[in-house]
């Protein structure tokens, strides 16, 4: 019979044994993942949103919400038969996601990728670049077993990525995501859209979109065109990237708000905010972009089968009728009780002139797409079927 003594001796072993095995149980090996290195961009955050509507995705080399994420967890040895959970978190900004997945079954490591919940008003507030940290955690059954935190850049709300180069043969094409800046819920286009129509002699009576003529969709362009020219919309190269690195290309764009108050648009913002008012008013547009540049397409058959291109930068270059003056009131008066506008003439040519010059560009760019780097054609209605979600600004 075992005296007092030996059994504790036992139970106080077999409880020591309980106890490492149970650490053992936890050690799992695992390394932080970002999509894009070190940075957060709150822009492609919101937009990606939509593409994971299908629920997670389960590859050999990832699980979780794969088209949004912005940053995972790469477990490279876990339990057999465990249950992990992964949680990652920036809490200056109110950034938080989570996700459980099944440990690992063939012995190759995988990215485990929780979908991210934020306040989108927050995210939409962050205007210039910030230095933030980001918290990854993973427990093992319920249990902690590791935490590590990294710093992160989180960039403004208007910093659009363009690609992502892990390594300079290795780069990851986000200019799709140029679409999500194309705002056609914007409450402002109502008033641009009154505006076009309120304009004395305007031909234009009302917005069909591409269900008339080629004809009557090019003359729904010229109206918002010419309604540019009259308030003076200038063309601005301020096109300065608040964080430049070498292994991420990015790309600053002005709020539509932005560029409608001041009057003033780069290459991408006029080509933005374009072709937000034609998806509107239902005409459905293109983002062409080449390297350093961005100009409009869009389609004049509601089949879409037959794009035509814009130069958005000549909008107010010499041929704009009112690019030394500004409309009067004795013009616009005239213009009114006549019905015939003088200026509308000289316009509707610089209008003409811009679609040349936007086709002879495309033209010129077409053996690049798809080929090489920096030439993309981006059409939005295909970026919304995707899941490209437009972003609130």
């Amino acid at each position: 019979m075992l005296t007092k003594g030996p059994l504790a001796k036992i139970a106080v072993l077999v409880a020591a044994l309980i106890l490492f095995g149970s650490a053992d149980a936890q050690i799992v090996r695992w390394e932080p993942e970002f999509r894009f290195s070190g940075t957060f961009f709150p822009a492609f955050a919101i937009s990606a949103a939509g593409k994971d509507s299908q629920g997670t995705v389960d590859t050999a080399q990832a699980y979780g919400f794969l088209n949004s994420g912005s940053f995972g967890v790469k477990v490279i040895d876990a339990p057999a038969g465990a249950l992990l959970k992964v949680q990652i978190e920036i809490p200056e900004i109110g950034v938080l996601g989570e996700i459980e997945a099944p440990a690992l079954t063939d012995g190759k490591p995988k990215v485990i990728v929780p979908r991210l919940s934020w306040s989108q008003n927050k995210l939409a507030t962050i205007s210039q670049p910030i230095s933030s940290e980001v918290v990854f955690r993973i427990y093992v059954n319920g249990v902690p077993a590791g935490e590590e935190r990294r710093p992160v850049r989180v960039r403004a709300i208007n910093d659009a990525p363009l690609r992502s180069c892990g390594q300079p043969q290795q780069c990851r094409d986000y200019s799709p995501y140029m679409a999500a800046f194309v705002n056609e819920n914007h409450p402002v286009i109502d008033g641009v859209l009154r505006a076009a129509l309120d304009i004395p002699a305007m031909p234009v009576k009302n917005w069909t979109g591409a269900q008339g003529t080629e004809d009557e969709v090019l003359r729904q362009v010229w109206a918002i065109w010419y309604l540019f020219q009259r308030n003076k919309m200038t063309y601005s190269s301020i096109t300065t990237v608040s964080d430049v690195r070498q292994d991420i290309f990015s790309q600053t764009i002005r709020p539509l708000s932005q560029a409608l108050r001041t009057s003033q648009a780069n290459c991408i913002d006029g080509t933005v905010l374009f072709a937000s008012i034609l998806r509107k008013i239902g005409i459905e547009p293109i983002i062409v972009l080449v390297p350093g540049h961005a100009f409009l397409g869009f389609y004049v058959d509601a089949q879409q089968t037959k794009p035509v291109f814009l130069e958005t930068t000549m909008l107010n270059d010499g041929n704009n009728p009112f690019n030394k003056h500004a409309p009067t009131k004795l013009g616009s008066a005239i213009a009114k009780f006549s019905g015939n506008d003088v200026h509308m003439q000289k316009s509707w040519q610089s209008f003409v002139d811009a679609l040349n010059e936007g086709q002879r560009k495309y033209d010129v760019a077409l053996p690049n797409f798809g080929k090489q780097a920096g030439f993309m054609i981006v059409p939005i209605m295909k970026a919304r079927q995707s899941g490209i979600l437009p972003l609130p600004l």
